[in-house]
């Protein structure tokens, strides 16, 4: 974790030297008062006093520290925690370090932490200590709760059985969140083979099926794939969720837990798939998702289709 805090910056403002008088008959100076340190914060740029901060991977929480010590600057340093447990210390700083003269009573600095997915179900701690010349201690912390981020969610696509004239829409991209047809991957210039993920075909006796593009080389329905550039070697997977189960499921963590669950098929294909079924997918660039078919209209005529819903690890929509 030590190199994901960055310095992103550091000022030291020298302040005059103060003289006390001493008041008591044995001549002594009053030690000076204890050291303050006090912190503030963004996310992703943005200020907040949320407490704990509410963050997602790949967010970066901004702590702005700002320190007075009366009695000098000895050390500054930083520790972690993760759920309460013992602290870590990440990172330590003397006045040498940080290029500071002696005497110096006040500095500021700004360092940044990339929130990681392996932080997922934890809160993190950050405590922010400094330490005077005279030994005196001033402690803050800062809580950061770190949540999965909400899968992006597709309803109601419908997927057309396909036809000999590779007209029919029966093909998905998950990143694009669009269909398309065999045609429309050879009838233009533009790369759209590398972008689709899984298509659906109905067999004499395979009946419902979704197969991943490089899958469908191997079915009667070889010719859908045709001249395209790429074939999408996409893992899909059958799963025993349940519909109701597959309407809750919201977050990045909570495909991970039902893809882990799930049952591969060799082949790229899952064949006889039945209403309120749920797979799970993984495409070649390791966006992970799930498909609940939600109505099926069997059959091989143009006007036959599968509806299906899906969720993918992708930023959820803004709508």
């Amino acid at each position: 974790m030590k190199s994901l805090i960055r310095n992103i910056s550091m000022m030291a403002v020298a302040a005059s030297m103060v003289l006390f008088t001493s008041c008591s008959d044995d001549g002594e100076e009053p030690a000076p008062a204890g050291p303050t340190i006090a912190v503030s914060t963004e996310l992703n740029g943005s200020a907040t006093t949320e407490s704990p901060i509410q963050a997602e991977p790949e967010d970066e929480v901004k702590f702005n520290v700002d320190i007075q010590s009366e009695g000098g600057f000895n050390v500054y340093r930083i520790y972690v925690s993760v759920d309460g447990a013992a602290s870590t210390k990440i990172d330590e700083f003397t006045r040498l370090d940080l290029d500071l003269t002696a005497g110096v009573t006040s500095t500021s600095d700004s360092r940044t932490y990339e929130v990681q997915s392996s932080d997922v179900g934890s809160t993190l701690t950050f405590e922010f200590e400094v330490v005077d010349d005279n030994d005196q201690t001033a402690t803050t912390t800062v809580e950061v709760e770190v949540n999965s981020p909400e899968a992006r969610s597709y309803s109601a696509v419908l997927l057309a059985a396909p036809t000999a004239d590779t007209k029919n829409k029966n093909f998905f991209s998950v990143s694009a969140g669009e269909t398309y047809s065999g045609d429309d991957v050879t009838s233009t210039a533009e790369s759209i083979s590398p972008t689709i993920d899984f298509g659906y075909y109905y067999g004499n006796t395979e009946e419902a099926s979704i197969a991943s593009p490089k899958g469908f080389e191997s079915t009667t329905f070889s010719s859908q794939v045709e001249g395209w550039g790429t074939k999408n070697s996409t893992t899909i997977k059958t799963t025993t969720m349940t519909a109701s189960e597959f309407v809750e499921t919201k977050t990045y963590a909570d495909i991970d837990a039902a893809y882990e669950a799930g049952t591969e098929d060799d082949n790229g294909i899952v064949n006889n798939i039945a209403e309120g079924t749920v797979l799970a997918f993984e495409t070649v660039n390791g966006v992970k998702g799930l498909i609940h078919i939600a109505k099926i209209e069997p059959g091989f005529n143009s006007d036959d289709y599968v509806e299906i819903n899906v969720l993918a690890q992708l930023e959820a929509s803004a709508d």
